[in-house]
């Protein structure tokens, strides 16, 4: 426990362990940064390890900003297995001896590629008729439910190790995707059955896990004074990918009332692009705190979309 009187606003990026679940991570955040304000922008499941983008205090108001990142993977897959999760915790189905060549496995993972409209795992927590998948599985419901489909997107594959029943492959998907629905496909595609026996997430755009620090690392930081380490983002720096203008004086006075001022709105006419840019981010001149993010609605202009403050 910390008794660290700065408060951080802003996104901390964790190094999940594999065996807790993300409510977990959070629950502990909470106990060290001593506020309530904490959430997540991607859970994952509790076998699964790596990159956690979490958002802290005022970080929790770029919740949809984070969550539209796509997402990089490192799997493995144990191949002759099939399951009801698609994963190795789940009821085994189906389990045969297999011996692939590597140049096999290889040819059919890299087929497996691209858009793809695809059945969503029965065990994901996707509502159909006010109810979780899961929950129609674990009830053995499964007949009464009709298994929704979307649009997955799968690409830059690159295999990091083969054995002759297993395969490991760092992967980039699309918002959404499921890996362990890929790693279903590659073992229909092998005609034997595949499942997911290990998951660790590598990137959450535009963040990567190098940048991510553990939780016991991130307590031992947070005792001390700031910079606490790459793993503490500040408002400043958590959305690199959107572009930014400065502020001061009357403006940044108005700003703070809810009003976009004369001169302000003749900066975001300069700088956005309705073509590129949903939105822009405001930030202070003289502590480059970041204010506001703006954006252009049809009929009504220039709009705050949100205001932090501090």
């Amino acid at each position: 426990m910390t008794n660290n009187p700065t408060i951080f606003n802003g996104l901390l990026l964790v190094d999940k362990p594999s065996g807790i679940s993300s409510h977990d991570v959070v629950a502990r955040l909470r106990r060290i940064l001593k506020t309530k304000a904490v959430g997540h922008s991607g859970t994952l499941d509790p076998m699964a390890s790596g990159l956690m983008v979490c958002l802290v205090n005022e970080g929790t108001k770029l919740s949809q900003y984070i969550l539209e990142g796509d997402k990089g993977y490192r799997v493995r897959a144990q191949l002759g297995v099939r399951t009801d999760t698609l994963d190795t915790t789940g009821e085994v189905l189906e389990k045969v001896s297999v011996e692939f060549p590597k140049e096999r496995i290889l040819a059919e993972a890299f087929k497996l590629q691209g858009e793809m409209e695809l059945e969503v795992p029965i065990y994901s927590a996707i509502k159909v008729q006010g109810k979780k998948l899961y929950e129609y599985a674990r009830q053995g419901q499964e007949e009464q439910v009709v298994i929704p489909k979307k649009m997955m997107n799968f690409w830059d594959v690159e295999a990091v190790e083969i054995g002759p029943d297993w395969a490991e492959f760092d992967i980039k998907c699309s918002k959404g995707s499921y890996i362990r629905t890929w790693v279903d496909l590659l073992g229909k595609a092998l005609g034997c059955g595949a499942a997911m026996s290990s998951l660790r997430r590598t990137w959450s755009a535009p963040y990567h896990l190098p940048q991510a620090q553990t939780l016991e690392q991130i307590e031992q930081a947070y005792t001390g004074a700031p910079p606490w380490g790459t793993a503490f983002v500040g408002m400043d720096h958590a959305l690199p990918q959107i572009k930014r203008i400065r502020i001061k004086g009357q403006d940044k006075v108005l700003l703070g009332n809810g009003q976009i001022s004369h001169d302000l709105r003749s900066q975001l006419i300069t700088a956005f692009r309705p073509s590129e840019d949903q939105y822009v981010q405001v930030l202070a001149q003289d502590t480059g705190h970041l204010l506001a993010l703006v954006g252009l609605e049809e009929g009504r202009g220039f709009v705050l979309k949100r205001v932090f403050k501090y």
